[in-house]
């Protein structure tokens, strides 16, 4: 997967010379942590094992994908009065960099919540002949068994970084991991037994939970944030949908599904569609009441 990256240059200099100084963490007038969290299921994990103990809040938010994000002058104070920074990793923040450079403390502890998880490759686009991009795809939370390490990750870095308050995130932790493996149960329940299960997407994001839950991952149509295929290769492209004898192809949250709409159309396939969780209101349930949503949209396209 190619990202474009979108980044506000001449805001972050001029903000660089406000930045605080590195005095001590819990420096505002709550004297909570302050944890800033990338984008929607990154929140959710950190507002769920945070509770009370913290003040949780999202550079990227409401209808903006982190893919097309360009930080904001109240992105920038944000990010100067965090002492803890949550981010997915794996390539999904590639403005975070240069972010954290100009704006943030010396003393901001990072926690990269791809850490300690096995990358997949970016599966291919639909029909291409090779079996891979190479890139890592940057898409983990969209399966329930790795956001559990990333919450794990995620609690023992707030461990370390308030130590007084170990007891409340292993318990929050601790209640928020049991809901993700009832998830995960549920999951193997409902997708488990059903028959067929072609899996082809408008973008590159599910190859986790396509590979944890046994869907057959044939790929995907649309490279973001490339282009659109050209009336030749969409011509082809509908032939081979056709031919492999997809019944359902997948629109994403957020992103205009006429193309897919098509594409579907003239292969004889309709259309249901899959959040990434990138965008949305966010909150502590924000990740599970989200997959839900998924679990039931997989169970209605793929039920016999």
């Amino acid at each position: 997967m190619k990202r474009r990256l979108f980044l506000c240059l001449p805001a972050i200099v001029l903000f660089a010379a406000c930045k605080p100084d590195d005095s001590s963490n819990k420096n505002n007038e709550s004297g909570k942590l302050r944890i800033l969290a990338t984008f929607l299921p990154v929140h959710a994990h950190a507002a769920s094992i945070a509770g009370d103990l913290a003040i949780v809040e999202s550079i990227v938010s409401g209808d903006v994908g982190a893919h097309g994000f360009s930080p904001r002058p109240a992105d920038m104070e944000r990010i100067a009065k965090a002492d803890v920074l949550v981010f997915n990793g794996a390539g999904m923040e590639p403005w975070l960099d240069d972010l954290v450079r100009h704006s943030a403390k010396k003393d901001l502890k990072k926690v990269d919540l791809s850490i300690g998880v096995e990358l997949m490759a970016n599966p291919p686009v639909f029909g291409a002949s090779d079996s891979s991009s190479g890139e890592p795809n940057p898409h983990l939370w969209l399966d329930p068994v790795v956001a559990i390490r990333q919450v794990e990750t995620l609690r023992d870095a707030l461990v370390a970084v308030d130590p007084e308050g170990a007891g409340t995130y292993q318990k929050n932790a601790a209640d928020y991991i049991a809901k993700l493996r009832e998830l995960d149960a549920d999951f193997q329940r409902v997708l488990g037994p059903l028959p067929s299960k072609k899996l082809v997407t408008f973008h590159d994001a599910f190859p986790y939970l396509a590979k944890r839950y046994g869907l057959e991952s044939i790929g995907y149509i649309a490279e973001f944030p490339e282009r659109d295929p050209a009336p030749a290769e969409l011509a082809a492209l509908i032939e081979r949908i056709h031919a492999a004898g997809v019944k359902v192809l997948f629109a994403e949250t957020g992103y205009e599904p006429a193309l897919l709409q098509r594409v579907a159309t003239e292969a004889g396939a309709r259309v249901s569609t899959l959040d990434t969780l990138e965008v949305g209101q966010a909150g502590p349930d924000a990740y599970l009441n989200g997959m839900r949503k998924n679990l039931e949209s997989l169970r209605a396209a793929f039920a016999p």
